[in-house]
């Protein structure tokens, strides 16, 4: 009698949201729940809510939302940490959780419901890097660098597969975990660039546009200051003179006339012409944005990855990106040394050297535009060839080991 075959791997992802409505820790969990789901698993995940378009959204590339099972008066976390409601009592194979907003759950789910699940732990930030750039805040910097730090390498430590993102977060893991009594198998995972249909792109007609995308309320993390000081110097070095529109997607609720003037200051040129979005996951509203763009950037001082500049090389678009970002390491790593060095730009964190860099480097790009966007369909190209979800995924499943039946 002929072997009956495997039973697909049963994965159960736990997110704090489905749509990313808060950043890119939801917008990574998606994708990589779709990309598992294509590769044959059975993909649960488990959120506090979600709405029917939510819903809609998951079942329609193969993910079955589950919602947490509260009691009253639990928070959303108390309920994640409950036993989810999987219909026909169906036990995961695999339990994924993210950084520390979702990996103690993780562990939680793992330990006390499902004992033989193989726990994923990816992590998304260094806190020894991020932390230092958050000052002004009521604790001490290094205190809640070290209590972050802590809680990620513990949770990596006992997990069955670590799993960091991109090549700096790599790095930082590789070197940390090796102070621990036990060190759990690792896998780089380097998000996909493929998934999205590579349409021929042609340098947007009216006024040039430059744009800043997503949250802006770290704005010495994002460098969302050197950003328009630079566009204000490239505005000096633009003869003859044409305008530009500086477009920040990213502004929080209530900031957007505080964030318009103080870019305006920023920049310091009298025609700088400065247009403030609010936050949006509108996926169709961030590709208008994206196709109207003639030079994304992001000038990060620090960064673990880097989504918004992922996703706008996904769309054809210019960019810049920070070399102090994972994303701007993975480019350097994939990409041709000559084409790398168009996209990524050195950070030195020292203003007056990384503005008029910057700038000479906005302005040459706006200055030929059929060039940029040439370079950027080569970016594109070549990085949706060489990493893709499908090789992700399998490096992500070959990492676990094999699973008796």
């Amino acid at each position: 009698m002929p072997a009956l075959p495997a039973p697909p791997l049963r994965v159960l992802a736990v997110c704090d949201e489905w749509l990313p409505a808060r950043g890119g820790l939801s917008t990574l969990n998606r994708s990589l729940c779709v990309a598992l789901a294509a590769a044959g698993c059975e993909v649960f995940c488990v959120v506090p809510g979600a709405s029917p378009q939510e819903r809609d959204d998951a079942a329609a590339v193969g993910v079955s939302l589950v919602v947490s099972a509260a009691l009253p008066g639990m928070s959303e976390r108390q309920a994640l940490m409950r036993r989810p409601p999987l219909a026909g009592g169906i036990v995961p194979d695999v339990v994924i959780g993210h950084g520390r907003i979702t990996g103690q759950i993780a562990k939680s789910l793992a330990d006390d419901h499902f004992p033989g699940a193989r726990r994923i732990h990816c992590v998304h930030m260094v806190p020894d890097e991020i932390e230092w750039h958050r000052l002004g805040q009521q604790d001490d910097a290094g205190m809640r660098a070290d209590e972050r730090s802590r809680t990620e390498l513990d949770l990596a430590s006992d997990a069955a597969l670590a799993v960091p993102v991109g090549p700096r977060i790599d790095a930082w893991l590789r070197r940390d975990l090796r102070g621990l009594d036990v060190t759990p198998p690792l896998v780089r995972l380097d998000p996909g660039f493929d998934g999205v249909d590579a349409v021929t792109r042609r340098v947007p007609e009216g006024r040039e546009q430059i744009m800043l995308m997503g949250r802006v309320n770290d704005a010495r993390i994002k460098g969302v200051d050197l950003a328009a000081r630079a566009v204000g110097h490239a505005l000096g070095l633009n003869h003859p003179f044409t305008e530009w529109d500086l477009l920040v997607r990213g502004a929080a609720a209530g900031t957007s006339e505080e964030l318009h003037a103080r870019l305006l200051r920023w920049i310091g040129h009298r025609a700088a012409n400065v247009i403030v979005r609010p936050y949006t996951t509108d996926r169709a509203a961030l590709r208008r944005d994206l196709l109207s763009t003639s030079l994304l950037l992001m000038p990060c001082r620090v960064e673990g990855y880097g989504l918004v500049g992922q996703e706008a090389i996904m769309a054809g678009t210019p960019v810049l990106i920070s070399d102090r970002s994972g994303l701007g390491a993975l480019l350097r790593e994939v990409l041709p040394a000559e084409l790398a060095h168009r996209v990524v730009v050195p950070v030195d964190r020292d203003d007056k050297v990384d503005v008029p860099v910057w700038g000479h480097r906005i302005a040459a790009v706006l200055l030929d535009r059929e060039a940029a966007f040439a370079t950027a369909a080569a970016v594109r190209d070549i990085m949706a060839s060489e990493r893709t979800w499908a090789r992700a995924t399998g490096r992500l499943l070959d990492g676990l080991g094999p699973f008796s039946g």
